[in-house]
């Protein structure tokens, strides 16, 4: 707990004194873009018609509390999966990393400090999409059910664990845009975010599935709009903890040997 803290604390001081606002609303502004463009689509263009396979594809839900619970989760993903992402190569441009990799700490509670650093942030834009998407007239009255805050601790374990890899890719290459932002936008686009998957054609729909956000979306959804409870969907809850397990696995064994590369380059 001492490392969970410490890290927790020096990443805290640093966003409150450099970045206190900027992050929060570039992403906050993501969210509600997701949610005003299709807004005024369904109000101003289609004039809240909705097609019969909508209906069928999602189970007759509410097309505006849809795609705000939708973009709300998709912040919540960005956001951890950024923040968690980021940590080793932010260490390497501050010139900490060496210090890190020589220090006898642990990985794993370093992690869990940055998880825990990031989750009051993101939950922050998470909520305040859903405010907006409340105001512009989504149902979020079930969002504090069991189920519902279950499936969002769900969601935000996947995604630490998938941002345990993303964080090793960005070390390695060097590169956190171009790696995000394809990512990102790769995500937003077919996991079902603002439209339903079956829309899409079958391979990416088959490329949908290796992103927990996925079933996560899906889980998330359904405990809201119709209030069903996680027990009635074990397999999206399945699907989200092998692909947690893998993302975790991978993430592991590609940041050890990542990490004794550079120790070798370092004492070499």
């Amino acid at each position: 707990m001492l490392i969970v803290w410490s890290t927790y604390k020096r990443i805290r001081t640093g966003i409150l004194r450099a970045v206190p606002w900027s992050f929060m609303v570039s992403r906050v502004a993501t969210g509600v873009t997701q949610i005003l463009f299709p807004y005024f689509l369904y109000r101003y263009f289609m004039k809240g018609n909705l097609s019969p396979a909508f209906l069928r594809y999602t189970g007759g839900a509410d097309y505006i509390t849809y795609i705000v619970l939708g973009s709300a989760l998709n912040v919540l993903a960005v956001s951890t999966l950024m923040n968690v992402g980021r940590a080793l190569i932010t260490e390497l441009r501050e010139g900490t990393l060496e210090v890190l990799l020589l220090a006898p700490a642990s990985r794993g509670p370093y992690f869990a400090g940055c998880l825990w650093e990031q989750t009051a942030r993101a939950l922050l834009e998470f909520g305040a999409t859903l405010l907006v998407g409340a105001l512009l007239g989504a149902r979020l009255g079930p969002l504090f059910s069991l189920s519902a805050l279950a499936a969002i601790g769900l969601a935000i374990l996947s995604f630490f664990c998938m941002g345990l890899l993303l964080s090793g890719v960005m070390l390695r290459t060097r590169d956190t845009y171009i790696t995000q932002n394809t990512l990102f936008v790769t995500m937003s686009l077919v996991c079902g975010v603002v439209f339903p998957i079956p829309y899409l054609p079958e391979w990416v729909q088959r490329l949908a599935q290796v992103f927990p956000l996925t079933p996560a979306v899906e889980l998330f959804r359904s405990a809201v709009l119709r209030q069903e409870p996680l027990s009635a969907h074990p397999g999206w809850i399945l699907q989200i903890l092998l692909l947690s397990g893998l993302y975790l696995l991978a993430g592991v064994l590609w940041n050890r040997r990542l990490e004794k590369t550079m120790l070798e380059n370092i004492f070499g």
